[in-house]
């Protein structure tokens, strides 16, 4: 199989693959999707048509919006012009292809609103019917080919947060839609490139290789501050310099406050006191009376005289 018609990444030391779906497979993807189409206009969801009026009754999408996006849209093709008509600094190229970079962005957060509300129209769920399908069929491991979805969509809708299936995804995106191609060869990522003002994965760098940041300040691979010494080593900062250690703190010795005669003020003073702890009242203790064995009797007694006496009263009423 041509190298074109796959792509291999690795995870926890496995390779796997995502390779182009078979004819079986797509015939079996398109029926899926027109099932999922008309299940999805029979509820009378939203069809694509529908979605620019949405927008605006939602609030999501307005004349300045659209005003905003229009503007970002002619100022990046000026950027284009610029980069590809020449004739200026090296840094000031390097700053437009930078801006064209950061305003391309915004489009796409512009854009988000209606991307999100597309993905539930009827169109919108087909196509992602169709996309996880196909992909639950086209994930294989590398060595042999076999499925990594045996039971493919029914595998892959019960594991969407598998790591595997989550890098497996963007892979078969890409691989089937050339999107990564495609933001190579955006004029600012060429042009950034050619002069190495980036690496190979498009992150900015010095001109001795070393990440940094927007704004010129040298990174880490997760992206903290750090500074590099004459010995080649690095140390983690803040964004002005100062050595902080892994938690975040600065990395500094403490000394005390001076008075204003310039001698340590002694902080125990201001030290909070612990609040002593509450003394615990000893609890009372309850004292039990028993009945001696003589005072039993006499109170057994006491009864049967009452009940004798109560006898003799209830006959005498009955004789009167």
């Amino acid at each position: 199989m041509p190298v074109d018609d796959r792509r291999t990444f690795e995870i926890d030391g496995t390779t796997y693959a995502v390779r182009i779906p078979k004819v079986q497979d797509i015939k079996e993807a398109n029926e899926l999707r027109s099932r999922t189409f008309n299940e999805a206009l029979s509820r009378g969801d939203l069809l694509r048509d529908q979605l620019e009026s949405e927008l605006r009754k939602r609030s999501l999408w307005n004349d300045n919006r659209e005003m905003e996006y229009q503007t970002l849209r002619r100022e990046v093709l000026d950027g284009e012009y610029r980069l590809e008509k020449g004739g200026c600094k090296l840094s000031s190229a390097r700053h437009t292809a930078l801006e064209m970079a950061e305003k391309r962005e915004k489009m796409v957060e512009l854009l988000s609103s209606r991307t999100d509300l597309d993905s539930n129209t009827c169109e919108g769920k087909a196509d992602a019917a169709r996309f996880n399908f196909l992909f639950s069929c086209c994930l294989v491991y590398d060595e042999d080919d076999e499925p990594y979805f045996p039971n493919k969509l029914d595998d892959y809708l019960e594991s969407q947060d598998d790591p595997v299936a989550v890098k497996g995804a963007t892979e078969y995106y890409y691989l089937i839609s050339g999107a990564d191609d495609l933001d190579s060869n955006l004029p600012e990522n060429v042009f950034l490139k050619k002069f190495k003002f980036v690496d190979e994965n498009n992150r900015l760098v010095d001109s001795d290789g070393r990440l940094i940041d927007g704004e010129g300040q040298h990174i880490d691979e997760e992206g903290y501050y750090i500074k590099w010494d004459k010995s080649g080593n690095s140390i983690q900062v803040d964004a002005n310099g100062r050595k902080v250690t892994d938690d975040g703190k600065f990395d500094v010795k403490s000394s005390p406050f001076l008075d204003d005669d310039g001698n340590p003020i002694d902080t125990s003073q201001y030290e909070e006191e612990k609040p002593k702890p509450k003394k615990r009242k000893p609890r009372k203790k309850k004292v039990v009376v028993e009945e001696t064995e003589a005072e039993a009797e006499e109170a057994d007694a006491v009864a049967e005289t009452e009940e004798v006496e109560a006898e003799a009263d209830a006959e005498e009423v009955e004789a009167s």
